[in-house]
Order: structure tokens, then C-alpha cells, then sequence
């Protein structure tokens, strides 16, 4: 990275976030799991890694560069830990999900990132990171790594909140929302790299 150009698409919004004292979730897609912990790194940033043997050797990376922790994941230790990442939020640290995480399917939202994001009050801030030159590993999300001297581009979308009468009355219409919200900006992201 240290090789790399890098520009921000949204920075701003992150700025104002903070001078409001809210806390945030950044929404990103699992093929942005390392390059997130990256840009991120040493904010306090809550980050849930799946409670795995797997999951151990991300949560090291993510106490190493400088944020916390959670293990828990849609199929294990769910409850767990969308309890810790709400009570994280609440006492003033944001937070990292990859909403199409541990699994897949690649870039198809599931739904605890909604509640996590109503029960603290917090909003949704998709997040996505890209390169025009990168190398793209042969797993289930297609992970990415930008190669050296690459154009990397980060983009943030506005915060996004949960309206809890509307998810309680339509919760595959308010996620159909939040994963528009996330392709939007990916497509941002591509429309600058292209």
C-alpha cells in the first residue's frame, strides 16, 4: 500500500460523523476484508471475524492493526456477537461488517447488519476499496490485494438509518435499500478506477 496512489471518494463523510458524535457501521463487501482492516486501522474500530479457526487468524490481524475484535458470525455465535458489537457502539467505538460474510453468496446482504445498526442507533456507511491493477485470490468472494504502484480507490457512502417502523414492516424492502446503497458504491468506485 505504502506503494500505492490513493484517493477518498466521501472522506467527509466520516469528518462530519464524528463532529456530530455518532458512531457508525462501515457496511463492506467480504472481498474488502483485508484492505478495510488497512484503511481503518488503529481507529478502536469494532470488526466481527467469524468464531472459527479461521476467524482466530483474522482477529489477531485485527487487534494488530489497532481495532477490536469480535468473534461471532451468521452461522456461529451469532447473538453473541451482535450483542457485543451493539454494546461496543453504544459506548462510542464505530464498527466494520462484511454483510456478505462468512460465506456468501458474494455481495448479497444478510440481515443482521440491519438490526445491529437499529439497536445502536448507528448508521450503515457502505464502504468499498478497489484498484486498477490488483490481484483477485481463488476463493468464495473473490478476495482482492491492490498490486504495487496500483491507483487504489476508497469510497464512502452518507450514513444510512434504520427506521425502525419500516423495518418491522418490510425488512426485505429496507435491506433491498442497504444493498443498493452498497452496489451504488461500487459502481462509484468503478466509474472513478475505469
Amino acid at each position: 500500500m505504502l506503494t500505492c496512489r490513493v484517493k477518498y471518494l466521501g472522506k467527509e463523510i466520516e469528518e462530519q460523523l464524528k463532529e456530530q458524535g455518532q458512531t457508525w457501521i462501515y457496511a463492506a463487501w467480504h472481498e474488502n476484508t483485508a484492505m478495510t482492516a488497512w484503511f481503518i486501522r488503529n481507529e478502536n474500530v469494532a470488526m466481527m471475524a467469524s468464531d472459527s479457526k479461521d476467524g482466530e487468524l483474522i482477529a489477531r490481524g485485527i487487534s494488530l492493526f489497532g481495532n477490536i475484535p469480535v468473534r461471532g458470525s451468521a452461522s456461529k455465535g451469532g447473538a453473541k456477537a451482535v450483542k457485543a458489537m451493539v454494546k461496543l457502539l453504544k459506548q462510542g467505538h464505530s464498527a466494520a461488517i462484511t454483510p456478505d460474510g462468512p460465506r456468501g453468496p458474494v455481495r448479497q446482504l444478510q440481515k443482521g447488519v440491519l438490526y445491529i445498526s437499529l439497536m445502536s442507533g448507528s448508521p450503515i456507511v457502505a464502504a468499498h476499496i478497489a484498484a486498477n491493477r490488483e490481484w483477485v485470490f481463488p476463493s468464495w468472494d473473490k478476495h482482492r490485494l491492490p498490486k504495487p504502484f496500483s491507483k487504489v480507490v476508497v469510497s464512502y457512502s452518507g450514513p444510512y438509518f434504520i427506521d425502525r417502523n419500516k423495518l418491522k414492516q418490510n425488512e426485505t424492502a429496507v435491506a433491498a435499500e442497504v444493498q443498493q446503497l452498497m452496489q451504488q458504491n461500487v459502481e462509484r468506485v468503478e466509474r472513478e478506477l475505469s
